[in-house]
């Protein structure tokens, strides 16, 4: 049983091997805890691997084992009771415990030598405790120190340990170039509609080399938990947050990624609407997410058929080669699984697509809306800030007054207190919905990345090819709001804007102007709660 900090693991871990040898033991397995603090129990919990041992010690399962530590304080330090109770708790399930740095063991089957034994244990594991709280207690002292000198606005390399993108150069933080150009690429990634975990197969297809501090570290290559770090961490605009959450200092760090794109980030993170990983350099699916039957609202099936050949061997010996007729097509998913509706019409997705890629510029609406908008939040804030101001004042002037002790006073300023409290709430949630506005792109930027990438999305180049199919699926997203399939074929396309919409034949041919009373037959379901 082995606890990991720095370079210890490995260390502790060939005494713990070189000790079994010499005893003639049999090594079963080996089990740690990393990063698990033995100080304050954490090893013990459910989930780390000495609970997991202890529980089926418990069971019966390692009757007679011998479970080898480097020390004692490997398993507690959390004062001598707790420790010996432990200990003692694993030789009554017939588990001995030994340590190889003084070559003592408690064995379980113990007699006569109980209260040396006891002793032993009591001392060794108060000695530990106590070395222990000394060293979390400077710990303490040396990180408050720090973290006064941070707000005081000091920016000392020495203080703490810099993210992964930023050197430590001349006494001084500078970027990383090369990892702050990767840092924005996951970025831009995101935005562009890439999940995490496609992101992270892009890395790791690339052979990019990982961020590791330790050698074992980089050794899976990059994993998805940490590339959402990168993107939600606020040390990238140069923000020093502690671990409690509290902000010290907003300029610590070289900013590395622009105020603007981090909030947007963050709002698409909340939309959680990205490409996901299964979908890794196929993303046949220009148009997933936006297309529904119009006969029952259900959603569209996207099939791909016959893109493999069928090979046959004859009796003879032949080998015959069969090419397999290849065909894109959209279909009612509730016809398909022959539930709930009875649209069985098979739509031909390549005209389907082509026929918006082409007439995508036609669903652009002004973008004065979404300034209205943008105002009306931007106002809100303004205003509930306003508000918070002159009812701050009026605190201030009531407490002030309070050296009176007029019980009626005391009402007022709590009743004031409550209503900042509730105007604060109010405004959080006006900067976040003006933010989110704020980083909503602009149709015709969409509108832009589409014309620009439409050589692209069929490139035979897997890599370009899903990036750009992925690029312009999340730029469809923002300027088409739902795709109909209609009856015989048809298709009725609506822009983010309802009031602006396409009618298209089977062949893709735009038809909306002799089609003007055919969209009659979606205003019912255009109006049904159940599409919101």
């Amino acid at each position: 049983m082995e606890q990991a900090k720095g370079y210890s693991l490995e260390r502790q871990l060939s005494e713990g091997r070189r000790y079994i040898e010499q005893k003639g033991w049999f090594l079963e397995q080996e089990i740690s805890d990393q990063g698990k603090s033995a100080f304050h129990g954490y090893n013990r919990v459910e989930g780390s691997e000495l609970h997991k041992f202890e529980q089926e010690a418990k069971n019966g399962l390692h009757t007679g084992k011998v479970l080898v530590v480097e020390n004692l304080d490997r398993l507690s330090r959390q004062g001598a009771k707790l420790a010996a109770q432990f200990i003692w708790s694993l030789n009554e399930c017939g588990v001995s415990v030994a340590t190889t740095h003084d070559d003592q063991i408690y064995k379980a089957d113990s007699s006569g030598n109980d209260m040396l034994e006891l002793f032993s244990i009591i001392i060794k594991a108060q000695l530990s405790y106590e070395e222990s709280f000394k060293k979390s207690e400077r710990s303490k002292s040396s990180w408050a120190n720090r973290h006064a000198k941070i707000r005081d606005g000091s920016k000392a390399t020495t203080a703490i340990k810099a993210p992964a993108w930023i050197d430590k150069k001349d006494g001084i933080y500078v970027l990383n170039e090369y990892r702050t150009k990767v840092l924005n690429e996951i970025y831009d990634l995101y935005l562009d509609g890439i999940g995490i975990a496609v992101i992270t197969q892009i890395l790791n297809s690339r052979k990019e080399p990982v961020w590791a501090v330790r050698k074992r570290d980089g050794e899976g290559g990059w994993h998805e938990p940490y590339v959402h770090r990168l993107l939600t961490k606020r040390a990238v605009l140069g923000e020093y947050i502690t671990l409690g959450g509290e902000t010290l200092a907003s300029d610590y760090f070289p900013q590395a990624v622009s105020a603007e794109k981090f909030n947007r980030v963050q709002t698409a993170l909340k939309s959680k609407s990205r490409t996901g990983g299964h979908a890794y350099k196929r993303l046949s699916n220009l148009l997933s997410g936006m297309v529904i039957c119009g006969a029952c609202g259900g959603n569209a099936a996207y099939e791909n058929k016959g893109t493999n050949n069928i090979h046959y061997t004859k009796k003879n010996g032949d080998r015959v080669t069969y090419k397999r007729r290849h065909y894109e097509r959209l279909r009612c998913n509730n016809a398909r699984r022959k539930h709930a509706c009875s649209n069985n019409t098979l739509y031909d997705y390549k005209v389907i697509e082509g026929a918006i890629l082409d007439n995508i510029g036609a669903l652009l609406v002004e973008e004065e809306a979404s300034d209205r908008r943008a105002n009306i939040y931007r106002e809100q804030v303004a205003e509930i800030t306003r508000q918070i101001e002159v009812q701050t004042k009026k605190l201030d002037n009531l407490i002030d007054a309070l050296a009176d002790g007029s019980k009626a006073i005391a009402t007022r300023v709590l009743a004031l207190e409550t209503e900042i409290e509730e105007l604060n709430k109010a405004l959080e949630k006006a900067q976040i919905r003006a933010n989110a506005e704020d980083a909503e792109p602009t149709k015709k930027s969409q509108f832009e990345i589409v014309e620009a990438l439409r050589a692209e999305i069929n490139d035979p180049d897997d890599d370009r090819r899903f990036l750009a199919r992925s690029k312009v699926n999340t730029a469809l997203k923002r300027i088409v709001d739902t795709i109909y399939l209609g009856e015989g074929g048809s298709f009725l396309v609506f822009g983010d804007d309802k009031d602006i919409w396409i009618m298209f034949g089977p062949d893709g041919v735009d038809t909306s102007m002799k089609h003007e009373k055919t969209l009659l037959q979606y205003a019912n379901l255009l109006s049904s709660p159940d599409l919101g």
